[in-house]
């Protein structure tokens, strides 16, 4: 506005305006807009302005009244035509600057909705795959149980079948604790307690309970990080995330003669305010259909820190490939539900989830969280 004074005081004295009107009150509607000030804001402050030249050009009359009357009403001539002049250059900038927001935000809008619904639409066909693998399991129950009730099985077969069922239950009685938490967890219905532990402690005993699991498989599971870490936080969620993590990386991880099998866990600070621990696999790698899955939600990254090296271990193509697919998985169907727990709970504790996968060479999980959680 002082801008926009200068230029009437030099066009009143003949003196020819250092700066050009239209260009200064285009800049006096960007300001205005980038104070979020709407038209009837502006309307209302030359409204302002020109009382205010009015009532110093009544002043002047009063003090010089000896002045030519023809000149003070070309002077008012003249506030009027530069007070229109300048309202109008504002006003159309402010009237552009408004509907290229506008128009932005309703590209923003279409954006989101756009993901959201794809994102409904990713997770009505993991619903759909896990419903599928529970089918799939209760007939395998169905089937076993009916043999078993034949007289003429043999000792052996009979052992065969029931530990086919016994298998088979704990799979779906698996998947449906799967389910149910991640039904409470997006239904809101999982506080927070907050309290000081020591998270190496707690991810030590995880990977030592573990380790019959691991021993069991041909898998070598090991830890590694400081041996203290004092943190504030929600101990059961992060008990929950580090399990949940370790327990696929195990089911999903084979020991074969050719290839040594191993999972790691490791845990450091990060900074003063956040610290990190991974699970790192030597497994087949998480397929493509399931990264695209979940590329809308987890962002993953490689980093000088990684266990994997920088010139191999780059993000896995969100598009799915003929090699791996949600369909070809191995053994991994029901991964997908357990990676979305885990996300819902780093969600909850305000931590970041990064996944870095490589095919046949292993996959790298990294949660980060917060090293004092506010209460």
């Amino acid at each position: 506005m002082p801008a926009i004074l200068d230029i009437l005081e030099q066009q009143l004295r003949g003196i020819k305006p250092q700066l050009d009107l239209a260009a200064a009150a285009q800049s006096h509607g960007l300001h205005r807009w980038q104070k979020s000030h709407h038209l009837p804001d502006l309307l209302r402050e030359f409204h302002h302005l020109s009382m205010s030249l009015f009532e110093e050009l009544r002043l002047f009359r009063q003090l010089f009244p000896n002045t030519d009357p023809d000149t003070i009403l070309l002077i008012q001539q003249h506030i009027m035509v530069f007070i229109n002049q300048t309202v109008g250059e504002s006003i159309t900038k402010l009237d552009e600057l408004q509907r290229l927001e506008a128009a932005n935000r309703a590209t923003s809008l279409q954006k989101a909705l756009q993901e959201m619904e794809e994102l409904s639409r990713q997770r009505t066909e993991l619903l759909r795959t896990s419903s599928h693998d529970l089918r799939s399991g209760l007939g395998l129950i169905s089937g076993a149980a009916q043999v078993l009730n034949m007289d003429e099985l043999t000792e052996e077969e009979r052992k065969r079948f029931t530990e086919m069922l016994n298998r088979n239950l704990s799979n779906v009685q698996s998947s449906l604790t799967d389910l149910i938490d991640l039904a409470r967890l997006e239904a809101g219905q999982e506080p927070l307690k907050i309290e000081e532990f020591d998270a190496a402690q707690l991810l030590t005993e995880l990977v030592s309970t573990a380790q019959d699991m691991a021993k069991e498989r041909g898998i070598i599971l090991r830890a590694d990080g400081p041996a203290n870490l004092q943190v504030k936080t929600d101990r059961e969620k992060v008990y929950r995330i580090a399990q949940n993590l370790v327990i696929n990386a195990l089911k999903y991880t084979l020991s074969t003669p050719e290839r040594l099998a191993i999972v790691s866990v490791s845990w450091s600070t990060e900074n003063d305010w956040r610290w990190v621990f991974s699970v790192h696999d030597s497994g087949p790698g998480l397929p493509a259909g399931l990264m695209e899955l979940f590329h809308q939600q987890l962002r993953p990254t490689v980093e000088e820190t990684s266990v994997l090296s920088l010139d191999e271990g780059q993000p896995v193509s969100a598009k799915p490939n003929q090699e791996h697919t949600i369909e070809t998985m191995p053994l991994g169907k029901g991964e997908g539900i357990g990676l979305q727990i885990t996300k819902r709970l780093c969600d909850l504790l305000n931590a970041s989830m990064e996944i870095e996968s490589i095919p046949e060479r292993g996959t790298l999980i990294r949660i980060r969280l917060l090293t004092q959680f506010p209460d």
